[in-house]
């Protein structure tokens, strides 16, 4: 009788563990780690990711970021990144983690581009000499 009372409440422990864990999700962590004023936000200058074909984890990333006006480059094993309609792209870096938000490389509703061709010019390949 003990032991089954032991087994009911351990199982019910660990099914509650599991909900409230499972609640948690990557776009929760962003968001908080998005609003939290004491995490340093820094402007992006650029991120690519890093090949890593031995693993089937994703890949390392490697950005450059503005820290007080000097290009620096760091690459990040875990990283988040966040596609938002912001005009300026910028991450935040929480212990060895970094939260990227940027816009989206492609809008399809944009204002028509107008402009004048000043100077045209024909590119040749390589072949002609």
């Amino acid at each position: 009788m003990f032991k089954k009372t032991k087994f009911i409440i351990c199982s019910l422990f660990l099914l509650v563990s599991i909900s409230i864990l499972s609640g948690c999700n990557l776009e929760e962590a962003s968001e908080s780690v998005k609003k939290d004023k004491t995490v340093e936000t820094y402007d992006l200058v650029w991120f690519d990711y890093l090949n890593a074909s031995s693993t089937d984890s994703a890949p390392p990333v490697k950005v450059a970021y503005m820290e007080k006006h000097k290009e620096k480059t760091k690459t990040f094993e875990k990283y988040t990144e966040n596609v938002e309609d912001i005009e300026k792209p910028y991450i935040k870096i929480v212990n060895d983690k970094v939260y990227i938000y940027r816009p989206p490389y492609l809008k399809y509703i944009q204002d028509p581009v107008e402009g004048k061709v000043k100077d045209k010019k024909i590119q040749q390949g390589s072949d002609r000499k």
